[in-house]
């Protein structure tokens, strides 16, 4: 299977490259090139040029979006992931950034657009449940729920769900998927907001690989992070969508 995968060079881009290799096709596109590896440099904001990048050759002129034909699935993991990121910068790199990815799918009819949504789309909603969705029994956040999000980061991880959805009702994607990410490191964090979000790198991998792998249509919305009771998320329907059990807690 031919799998484009946008933000390659990232902290997440590099694990589910790895996890990918050799078993998929991967296409790797990112603003800066990736060692060893062909890659397309570019800016997804701006759709009119990219470059190949080749460790044996030069740089040479090509259009990013021209990487997309024959996939079968994007995973976009581009973006200025910092929550605090002002405005300017969500809004070309988020926003403008997902909009033409999305866009680029529909037009090479890729069928499944799986997109680093985050925990920032419905903070919110944890405010206002917290302390109680922090403890084990307690009510937590599911997939159905609509995107309160916080900061302008928030925002922008909301509108590249919206888009998503929007392509799907408009039978211009088959399939998105929105992973709304936990907290990313390979060490267990210290304090305990990072703690309560974290997914550890073999959970995040596996995840992220069902997600390219099931067999699912439509729009669906999952959550990534392991299974710390702690978590103020229910995972059970991105358990029961991707046949998927995170296996790491703290």
């Amino acid at each position: 299977m031919r799998v484009v995968i946008t933000g390659a060079a990232g902290r997440i881009g590099t694990q589910i490259v790895e996890e990918l290799s050799g078993i998929h096709e991967i296409c790797l596109i990112d603003r800066i090139p990736i060692p060893d590896r062909k890659s397309v440099v570019a800016d997804l904001a701006k759709v009119y040029a990219g470059s190949m990048w080749r460790p044996w050759s030069r740089f040479t002129s090509a259009s990013w979006t021209e990487s997309f034909e024959g996939a079968k699935v994007v995973l976009h993991l581009a973006a200025d992931v910092r929550n605090d990121a002002s405005w300017d910068s969500v809004r070309h790199n988020n926003i403008q950034a997902t909009w033409n990815v999305i866009k680029a799918a529909a037009k090479y009819q890729v069928s499944r657009v799986i997109f680093a949504s985050s925990n920032w789309t419905v903070k919110a909603l944890e405010h206002a449940l917290a302390p109680g969705c922090y403890e084990p029994g307690g009510s937590k956040i599911g997939s159905d729920v609509s995107p309160c999000p916080l900061r302008p980061y928030g925002v922008s991880k909301a509108f590249g769900e919206l888009i998503g959805r929007m392509f799907v009702e408009e039978e211009k994607l088959r399939s998105f998927i929105a992973v709304r990410i936990g907290y990313y490191d390979p060490q267990p964090p210290l304090n305990n907001e990072d703690r309560r979000l974290w997914i550890g790198t073999q959970d995040l991998r596996t995840l992220l690989r069902r997600c390219v792998e099931v067999e699912t249509q439509g729009f669906h919305v999952a959550y990534g992070v392991s299974a710390q009771p702690i978590v103020p998320y229910d995972l059970s329907y991105t358990s029961c969508l991707l046949s998927w059990m995170p296996q790491e807690t703290l």
